[in-house]
C-alpha cells in the first residue's frame, strides 16, 4: 500500500473521528442534523410536545450493545415498539434516532452490507456525509428518483411498505456506494457526494416513518360505532365498528402527509373485535359473547332474544377492540330488539351508565 495512500487516508478520517469524540466519523454532527431535520418535519413536529429535542438531537453516545446490534433487523420487524419499551423517552429516542441514522445514512448499517461490508468504504461514505452543511430535506414528498440509474422510490402505504421500499433502494444503490471506497479525496463531489445524497435522502425517509410509527403506537385504538343500534325480530341486526381505528396504522401519501386507516387490517390496523350483550363483561361475572376478526358483525335477532337479551326496550352493549400490537379500548353502545309493534322510542342518556361501566371494564383488563 503506498506511502502517500496511507498519510492521506488518515488525515482524512482521523480528524473527523476526533472532531465527533466517538467510534464513528459522523455519530456527532451527522446524527443530530438528521434527527434534527426528521424533528421539524410537518408531519413529526406536531408529535414531540413534552420531549426533550435537544437531549436527543444532540446524544453522541453509542447504544448498549443489546440496542445497538441487530440495528437493521429491529426497524425491519418494528421491534423499536418493544425494546425501547423499558427505557425513559429521552433514552429511548436517543437509541432510536442513532440506530435509524445508522441504517439510513449513508447505508454502512443498512441491508446494503448484504453487498460490501468493508469498514473503509463505511468510513469513508460516513465522512463524507460529515462534511456538508446541509442534508437533502424530504418535507412534502415520499417519492425520490436517484441521480445515477433514475430509479423512483416511492415510500408511500404503510409502515411495511415503507420500510420494504428502504430495503430495497438500498440493494439498488448497493454498488454505487461500494464504488467510493476507490475516490479517496473527493468524497465530497461529482459520483461519490451524490451518491452520499442519495442515501441520506432515503434515509431521512425510512426515519420520519419511524418516527411517526414510534410516537402514534403509544397511543390506544380508538373503537367506534354508530351509537343506536336496531333491529326487529325474524330479521337482523348489524354491529359495525369499521370506523374504529388503531392510531399508528397510517398510510403514507405522496405528499409526505399520512392519512389514518380504519378498521380491520391483516398487517397493520385494528386486530380483532369482542362484543357483550348481556352486560356480565362490565360486572366480572361472565364473558364475551362473540368475537370476529373483523370490525362488524350481523346477527339474527332471534338469536340475540334467544340468549336473553330484553326485547322493546333499549339496552347496553358493549365491544372490545384490540390492535396487532397488543393495546385495546372498550365502549359501550345502545341497542333495541324490536317485537315489531311500537314504534322505537328515543333512547335516554347513558353517559354515567357507561363510565361506570368500562372503568370496570378496563380495571379488569389491566389487572389481566
Amino acid at each position: 500500500m503506498p506511502r502517500q495512500f496511507v498519510i492521506f487516508t488518515l488525515a482524512l478520517v482521523l480528524p473527523t473521528l476526533v472532531v465527533c469524540g466517538t467510534a464513528h466519523g459522523w455519530a456527532g454532527p451527522t446524527h443530530a442534523t438528521l434527527c434534527q431535520e426528521t424533528f421539524d418535519d410537518s408531519v413529526v413536529s406536531p408529535l414531540l410536545s413534552g420531549i426533550d429535542q435537544s437531549a436527543i438531537e444532540n446524544y453522541t453516545g453509542e447504544p448498549p450493545g443489546d440496542w445497538h446490534s441487530g440495528q437493521w433487523t429491529k426497524i425491519q420487524s418494528r421491534d423499536y415498539l418493544n425494546w425501547t419499551s423499558s427505557l425513559s423517552e429521552t433514552t429511548a429516542l436517543q437509541y432510536l434516532q442513532h440506530n435509524t441514522t445508522d441504517v439510513g445514512v449513508p447505508l454502512g448499517h443498512s441491508p446494503a452490507n448484504q453487498v460490501y461490508t468493508n469498514t473503509i468504504a463505511e468510513a469513508i461514505l460516513e465522512a463524507q456525509v460529515a462534511t456538508w452543511a446541509t442534508h437533502p430535506s424530504v418535507e412534502g414528498t415520499t417519492s425520490y428518483t436517484h441521480n445515477r440509474n433514475g430509479h423512483s422510490y416511492n415510500f408511500t402505504g404503510n409502515i411495511y411498505d415503507v420500510i420494504d421500499t428502504f430495503e430495497d433502494a438500498c440493494l439498488d444503490n448497493a454498488s454505487w456506494f461500494k464504488s467510493t471506497r476507490n475516490w479517496f479525496g473527493l468524497h465530497s463531489i461529482d459520483d461519490n457526494r451524490d451518491a452520499g445524497w442519495n442515501g441520506t435522502t432515503i434515509g431521512l425517509m425510512l426515519q420520519r416513518a419511524v418516527m411517526v410509527d414510534y410516537f402514534l403506537a403509544k397511543e390506544n385504538p380508538v373503537v367506534l360505532a354508530d351509537q343506536y343500534v336496531t333491529g326487529t325480530a325474524g330479521g337482523y341486526i348489524t354491529f359495525d365498528h369499521s370506523t374504529s381505528y388503531d392510531p399508528d396504522a397510517v398510510i403514507w401519501n405522496s405528499n409526505g402527509t399520512y392519512s389514518q386507516s380504519y378498521g380491520c387490517d391483516d398487517e397493520n390496523g385494528m386486530d380483532f373485535f369482542l362484543w357483550d350483550f348481556n352486560a356480565d363483561v362490565p360486572s366480572g361475572s361472565g364473558a364475551w359473547d362473540w368475537g370476529a376478526y373483523d370490525d362488524t358483525i350481523t346477527l339474527p335477532v332471534n338469536d340475540l332474544i334467544a340468549f336473553g337479551c330484553p326485547v322493546d326496550q333499549w339496552n347496553v352493549y358493549y365491544v372490545y377492540g384490540q390492535d396487532n400490537e397488543g393495546k385495546a379500548w372498550a365502549d359501550g353502545h345502545w341497542f333495541y330488539l324490536s317485537s315489531g309493534g311500537a314504534a322505537v322510542p328515543e333512547p335516554a342518556t347513558i353517559g354515567m351508565l357507561l363510565m361506570g361501566a368500562m372503568a370496570l371494564l378496563l380495571n379488569r383488563r389491566r389487572r389481566s
